[in-house]
């Protein structure tokens, strides 16, 4: 079963927001039905898998997010994961969650556009327009110490 480092927007409010650790495919949809879909973010896909049964993943999850005592609703655990031997999710492909969840691990960087002296088509409207100057060519941007 997979793992992933998450953060968690409780309630679905960003201003409270805390990171989980270790958390399986199957925890992470219990969380996004008690928070709100959009409440699991920055979802980091571990390279540790975790040998667990779904029985086992189950029974970890309903001593976690399992109904308080007295109460007469089911959790979110036995909404997603009927039955004692409901199967549950064991990878992350499994939830279908759009990549925007993901944690970035990239930045973008602007393309290198070289800039080349505008040429003048129109030879006959030199009276109606001023010439503009050639535009000067970009510099070479500063290599950062800082990799």
């Amino acid at each position: 079963m997979q793992t992933a480092n998450i953060m968690l927007a409780l309630g679905g409010d960003l201003g409270q927001t805390v990171p989980k650790f270790g958390v399986t495919p199957a925890e992470v949809a219990v969380l996004r039905e008690i928070h709100g879909n959009a409440a699991v973010f920055d979802i980091y896909p571990l390279d540790e898998d975790v040998e667990r049964t779904s029985r086992e993943e189950r029974s970890r999850l309903l001593e976690i997010y399992g109904k308080p005592p007295g109460s007469r609703e089911a959790s979110a655990v036995e909404v997603l994961f009927p039955g004692a031997a409901a199967r549950v999710y064991e990878s992350f492909d499994e939830l279908e969650i759009d990549d925007s969840f993901y944690k970035a691990t990239g930045r973008a960087k602007p393309k290198r556009v070289k800039v080349e002296e505008a040429e003048d088509d129109d030879e006959d409207d030199d009276d109606e327009k001023p010439k503009s100057k050639p535009k000067p060519k970009a510099k070479k941007p500063v290599k950062s110490l800082f990799k």
